[in-house]
Formats: structure tokens, C-alpha cells, sequence
């Protein structure tokens, strides 16, 4: 029955998708001839010589498209912001198949490249639009009861419980937990955050045959894992979907990502957010929005330079080997505020009040303008704008071993500023919140998070007391 009313609405979808294709392609052929220009010579095309001819065509082609893309599987747990940029793949496949559909034509009834940008803009829009109209409106119906399945969550622990919380948070996917199966059953506790709880696992197979349910959930804890075989071998019977999900301690596990190779599932537990358009975007912002940051600090650059060479001996810039992304080490440059030879017995933790600076040495460190040089290293590539501050080897070395998870800090790129930063923490501040803040950035990593850090640490930390 499940099976069945999934076909249906698949159907539905797809007879709804070629409306609004249709309705986008007759939308276009509107916005080219009456806002567009045209040449004169050639007049405007009659709807009915090329565009309505062609227009099955262009249908058939898109929602073979669509299918391939996956754009007809469930997506419950999918966000509308995942399925728009789905749709956007998708429409750029569409367009190189627009062009090759048009190439192949006879030169008579060719179709204009105007219009075949004109809709790949306003094809894009209309159905990404479309789609998110449909997303929003089954999440509402099933807020409000309609369309939702049930689900039966084999195991009673921690992530069993977690995932349960989940479902409850994201009722817009439509999946309702009925019931909990566990050996706890055993053990008179029959009922966990408000669920029941029927077992043992061996009778895994009975209690689904008495308690029918769309989907199975595998939520076993780490002790019990050996137990997963017999737990599939008793789903074999049942026609619910089922889903595993693995007991990960969250201490060990940052951006966790599922992959395949020749098939087999590949669990990625630190993987980092820098992959494909991520490492594009991210890159391309470090260097547009890099670039204008050292034309603006152009002139306080070299006021700081000349002042820094009239107060004391030694070079203007200061290099000083850090760690960046994935243990690669570079050389940070920065402001010199220290005397000359000011580490001659070694590697020394920056502290607040410091006799060996300069006498404007303290006045950049206060505030963070020894760092402007550091826009040099964004722009090679060795550092961002926003990420975790880098640190020398020399402490890495030793903090590796005294702060958990301190290493997961270097799946990102170092930045010349942080969600850390932007907190307080900076200088002599706890090496383990900076840290749990570089974790939690790293996790939820966005280019939208980037900007919002930058207007933060311009407007609230530049000029704060706190020194790095």
C-alpha cells in the first residue's frame, strides 16, 4: 500500500512538473518578445512556428532529466534549500540539452540563444519556486496530521532517544515514532519518553507482524551492534523501509558524511566542509573580499610601518611558522611588536602585559592591527579570512595531548578571525572553549556564518582589549 501511494504521488509530481515547465517555457517566450530587444529584420517568431512545435520535446527531455537527477526520490529528510540546488544542477543539464536539442534542428526552425537564456533564468526560478511551493504546503498537511508514517526505532539508548527527539523537532518529514523494541522490556521498564517499549529483540519479527509500520529505524547501541545481523535477518519478512543509525559519539565525529565506492557505504566521521562549491565559494570570498580589505588598510598599513621603523630597530614585518589546514605548515606574517631577539630561549606563550614589545607594539596588539598583514596569507591561499586562529607547532605539540579533539581544529583553513574570536576568546582566554568553538564552526560551517563573523569582528572585536 505504501509502495502504491508513493507511485501515486510521483505520478501527480510529474504531470505537476511538466505544467510548470510549460507554463516556464510559454512565460519566457513573453518576457523575450515584449521586454526584451529585437532585431527588426527578423521580426518576433509566431509562437505556433518554433516554440509550440518544440515544447513535447522540451518536456520529455526535462523530466528525464529530472529522473535522473533523483529529483522524484522521497525527500522527508531533505531541506527545500538541498532540493533547490538540486533543481539548479538539474536546469543547467536542461540547457546544454536545449542547446543540443536546437543545434540538431534544421537552420529554419533554430530557436534564438536570447531566448535560451532567457529561459534558463526564468525556467530556473519558476520551478524552483514551484517546487519549494509544494515542499512548504506537504509540510504544513503533515504538521496537521496528513500524509505521515509510522515508525518503529529498534533499541532504546542514547541514539535511539536522540533520533526520536529528532523526529519530534523535524515533524515536517512526516515520519512518527510509535514504539521502541528492546530487551528492556525485559526488565519492566515498558515505556521510554512516552513510548512504548515491546521486546525482546528475538521477537523482533512478531511484535511487527502485530504492529504494522511503514519504516524501521536501527538505532542499537555500540554493545549491542553484533546484534544488527539478527535484527536484518528478522526484517527480511517485513515491507517497511528500513534505516540504520550507527551509534556515533559526537566527541569523535564532526561533519559526519556517507559516500560510496564501487558500492560499498563509506561512514566519513572528519570530513571537511572545504570540498567542491564549498572550496570555491569560500575561496572566491577570501579573495574578493580579501582584496578590498587591503586597499582599505592600504594607508594604515604604511602609516604603521613607518611608525614601527622609528621607534625601533629591526624589520617591519614579523614571520612566524604556523599550522593550517591539515597539519600543512606556512609562514604568518604580522606587525613586529616584539624587541628584536625577544624568543632567544625559545617559544613563549603571548601574555597581556609583556615587557619585551615595542612601545607601539602594545597599541597593535590591543588593537589586532599587527595582524592586517596576515591579508598577504589570505590572499596566497595559506590562510582565510574567517576560521580558526592558527597556532605555532611548537604549542601544538604539547596541546594535542592535553586538550581533546584540539587536532579536528585543522580540518579548516586558519582565518584571521573566528566565531572564537568574536566570543572573547582571545590571548590568555581557555584553550578548551576557543576550541569548542572552532569545533561548532567547523560543524556548521556556511558562507553566511563567514560574513556574519566578519561584520561581527569589524564592528565588536577590532578594537576590543582583548589581545591574540
Amino acid at each position: 500500500m505504501l509502495k502504491q501511494h508513493n507511485q501515486l504521488m510521483v505520478t501527480l509530481l510529474v504531470l505537476a512538473d511538466a505544467c510548470a515547465i510549460t507554463v516556464a517555457w510559454l512565460l519566457s517566450y513573453w518576457i523575450r518578445f515584449n521586454f526584451l530587444s529585437v532585431d527588426p529584420t527578423k521580426g518576433v517568431p509566431a509562437l505556433m512556428d518554433k516554440f509550440l512545435p518544440l515544447l513535447p520535446l522540451i518536456v520529455l527531455a526535462h523530466l528525464v532529466i529530472f529522473y535522473r537527477v533523483r529529483l522524484y526520490r522521497p525527500r522527508r529528510a531533505h531541506t527545500i534549500l538541498s532540493e533547490t540546488r538540486d533543481i539548479v544542477k538539474a536546469f543547467f543539464v536542461v540547457v546544454v540539452a536545449v542547446v543540443v536539442i536546437d543545434y540538431a534542428l534544421p537552420e529554419t526552425n533554430k530557436i534564438s540563444r536570447k531566448f535560451i537564456a532567457t529561459y534558463a533564468v526564468v525556467g530556473t526560478t519558476c520551478f524552483a519556486l514551484f517546487r519549494g511551493t509544494v515542499r512548504a504546503w506537504l509540510r504544513m498537511m503533515r504538521k496537521h496530521g496528513w500524509n505521515r508514517r509510522s515508525a518503529a526505532i529498534i533499541g532504546a539508548g542514547r541514539s535511539a532517544q536522540r533520533l526520536l527527539h529528532a523526529l519530534e523537532r523535524n515533524n515536517w518529514t512526516g515520519l512518527e515514532a510509535s514504539y521502541f523494541v528492546d530487551d528492556r522490556e525485559c526488565e519492566n521498564e515498558r515505556e521510554v519518553r512516552g513510548l512504548s517499549v515491546f521486546g525482546p529483540l528475538s521477537d523482533l519479527q512478531r511484535i511487527l507482524e502485530k504492529h504494522p509500520v511503514d519504516s524501521v529505524f536501527i538505532a542499537l547501541p555500540a554493545d549491542l551492534a553484533h546484534r544488527t545481523d539478527e535484527v536484518l535477518t528478522a526484517l527480511q519478512t517485513s515491507m517497511a523501509d528500513v534505516r540504520i543509525v550507527p551509534e556515533l559519539n559526537p566527541i569523535y565525529a564532526m561533519r559526519p558524511n556517507v559516500s560510496r565506492l564501487d558500492g560499498i557505504p563509506i561512514l566519513s566521521l572528519r570530513q571537511t566542509p572545504l570540498y567542491g562549491w564549498n572550496a570555491v565559494s569560500k575561496r572566491t570570498f577570501d579573495l574578493v573580499i580579501g582584496s578590498i580589505c587591503l586597499l582599505i588598510a592600504a594607508a594604515p598599513m604604511l602609516v604603521i610601518a613607518v611608525l614601527i621603523k622609528l621607534t625601533s630597530r629591526g624589520p617591519v614585518l614579523y614571520k612566524q611558522r604556523r599550522m593550517g589546514l591539515d597539519g600543512c605548515e606556512f609562514d604568518m606574517c604580522k606587525f613586529r611588536t616584539m624587541r628584536i631577539n625577544a624568543e632567544t630561549d625559545g617559544p613563549v606563550w603571548s601574555q597581556r602585559e609583556d615587557s619585551r614589545r615595542t612601545r607601539i607594539g602594545s597599541f597593535l596588539r590591543r588593537t589586532s592591527l599587527d595582524e592586517l598583514p596576515n591579508l598577504f596569507n589570505v590572499l596566497t591561499g595559506e590562510m582565510s579570512l574567517v576560521g580558526p586562529r592558527p597556532e605555532r607547532p611548537e604549542f601544538i605539540e604539547q596541546f594535542k595531548h592535553e586538550i581533546p579533539r584540539y587536532m579536528l581544529r585543522h580540518k579548516m583553513k586558519a582565518g584571521m578571525t573566528g566565531i572564537a574570536q568574536i566570543r572573547g576568546y582571545r590571548g590568555d582566554t581557555s584553550l578548551k572553549k576557543r576550541i569548542q568553538h572552532d569545533v561548532h564552526y567547523i560543524k556548521n560551517w556556511s558562507l553566511g556564518l563567514d560574513i556574519r563573523i566578519m561584520f561581527q569582528t569589524v564592528f565588536g572585536v577590532w578594537f576590543s582589549r582583548h589581545e591574540t
